[in-house]
């Protein structure tokens, strides 16, 4: 069975901001790209290669969607029953993990794990740095050791 090719889609600036609305509300760009009168997922991308303009509304439209993400997490949570058997539970951390995973992705900032950079020394001490200064045997000695170092 050969599957039917979609007439191509022409940009129209009020079509991307309806697609980025959708976006922003957590449609994945894939069901939005699946509908009628829209631009199939290569074409769409096609738009913001050749539009360097629409990339910032369409990262912003993603970071966004993270937010719809949040809202169907406690959404599922309120379902949760008070007694449930592992299974369920199971059920509702996969679903969890997955959609806090999603957020992370979409809005690294706001959702994303924090990352810390530690500088320290050898267990935990304090840095040591080594400055090494070659001396030329041909050159004469400076006069003033503060000059030598303001100009090197």
């Amino acid at each position: 069975m050969k599957t039917q090719r979609k007439k191509p889609v022409t940009f129209s600036q009020s079509l991307f901001d309806e697609m980025m609305e959708d976006l922003m509300l957590g449609h994945p760009l894939h069901d939005i790209c699946s509908g009628t009168h829209r631009p199939t997922l290569r074409s769409f991308y096609r738009w913001l290669y050749k539009k360097p303009a629409l990339l910032p509304r369409y990262r912003h439209a993603r970071d966004l969607s993270a937010d719809s993400l949040e809202a169907k997490i406690l959404s599922h949570l309120a379902t949760l029953p008070d007694k449930a058997d592992t299974a369920t539970v199971n059920l509702f951390k996969l679903r969890f993990d997955t959609l806090r995973w999603l957020m992370a992705r979409r809005a690294p900032k706001r959702y994303g794990e924090r990352q810390t950079v530690e500088h320290t020394g050898q267990e935990g001490g304090p840095l040591h740095t080594i400055q090494r200064v070659i001396i030329d045997p041909n050159t004469p000695p400076p006069d003033n050791k503060t000059d030598t170092l303001m100009k090197g």
